[in-house]
C-alpha cells in the first residue's frame, strides 16, 4: 500500500514551486546577479541515535540590492535513525542580509521557508517549515569560501524536529553569474 500526501500539502507544494518560479522570472527587473553553486555540509539529525551525514544539494542566489538577496536551495541528505534509513530533501527559499567587512569577509544572516520531503523506511511525507543561517563568506580574488550554520524546523507544527545543518561552500570553478 502506498502511502497518500495530503492534497493540502500538494497545493502548498505547488504555490510554493510557483513563487519561486515567480521570483526568478519577475526578479529581472532589479537588475541583480543570480549566482548558482554547490553546497555540502555536515547535517546533524534530531533524535536519540541519529547519525550525522552530508547534506548537498545546490543553490541559487539573486542579488536584490547590494545588502540583500534572495536564496533558493535544493539540498538532500540519508541517515540512520536506531537502524531506520531516513531520508530528508529541503527545498527552501531565503532572504539573506549581508555586509561586507574590508571588502573581503562578508557576515551575513538570513530566514525563510521550505518545503521539506522526508522518507523514514517506506513512508514518504511533506511538510511546510522554516529556518535560519548565519554565515561567513571569504572573498578572495575570483574565489570565495563560506562558512554557513543552520537551524532547520522541517514541521512548524512539531517543534522538536528541529536539526542543525553545518555548511562549507566554495565557489569559484563551479560558479556561474548571470547579469539580468
Amino acid at each position: 500500500m502506498k502511502p497518500r500526501i495530503n492534497s493540502r500539502l500538494n497545493l502548498t507544494a505547488n504555490s510554493f514551486a510557483g513563487i519561486l518560479l515567480l521570483l526568478l522570472l519577475v526578479s529581472p527587473s532589479f537588475a541583480g546577479n543570480l549566482t548558482v553553486s554547490g553546497r555540502a555540509g555536515l547535517y546533524s539529525p534530531p533524535g536519540v541515535g541519529a547519525s550525522a551525514s552530508v547534506m548537498y544539494g545546490l543553490g541559487a542566489e539573486y542579488a536584490i540590492t547590494s545588502f540583500l538577496s534572495a536564496r533558493a536551495a535544493v539540498e538532500t541528505t540519508t541517515y540512520s535513525v536506531a537502524g531506520v534509513q531516513t531520508s530528508l530533501t529541503p527545498i527552501t527559499v531565503d532572504l539573506i542580509y549581508r555586509q561586507s567587512l574590508l571588502g573581503m569577509l562578508t557576515p551575513y544572516v538570513g530566514a525563510g521557508i521550505g518545503y521539506y520531503t522526508a522518507t523514514v523506511g517506506p513512508l514518504t511525507s511533506s511538510t511546510m517549515g522554516v529556518q535560519a543561517e548565519t554565515g561567513l563568506i571569504f572573498s578572495l580574488g575570483g574565489f570565495n569560501a563560506g562558512v554557513e550554520a543552520r537551524y532547520m524546523l522541517p514541521d512548524t507544527r512539531a517543534s522538536g524536529t528541529g536539526s542543525m545543518s553545518y555548511n562549507a561552500y566554495m565557489t569559484g570553478s563551479f560558479l556561474q553569474s548571470f547579469n539580468l
